[in-house]
């Protein structure tokens, strides 16, 4: 897949964005979830990108670790800092 000028790949908002939340994905999904972090990403202003994790896992990057450890602490998530 290429990229287009001007729009942000997921490599680079983890190169950007140094601290990383993983939510595991219900075989379900995450259904209701996915409309409440967003509201949440709202709320806060929250400055994020959305980053490559497994396949079961969906990564949220922040630029700030604050931001990331009240993420992981509203949604549950494992929290990490890039290697």
């Amino acid at each position: 897949m290429t990229r287009r000028k001007g729009e942000r790949t997921a490599k680079m908002n983890q190169r950007d964005y140094p601290y990383w939340v993983d939510i595991v994905i219900p075989e379900r999904g995450l259904g209701q979830l996915s409309f409440t972090i967003v509201d949440w990403m709202c709320a806060k202003a929250a400055v994020h990108g959305r980053g490559l994790g497994p396949s079961d896992v969906a990564r949220w990057c922040f630029a700030d670790q604050t931001t990331a450890d009240q993420f992981a602490e509203a949604f549950g998530g494992e929290r990490r800092n890039r290697p």
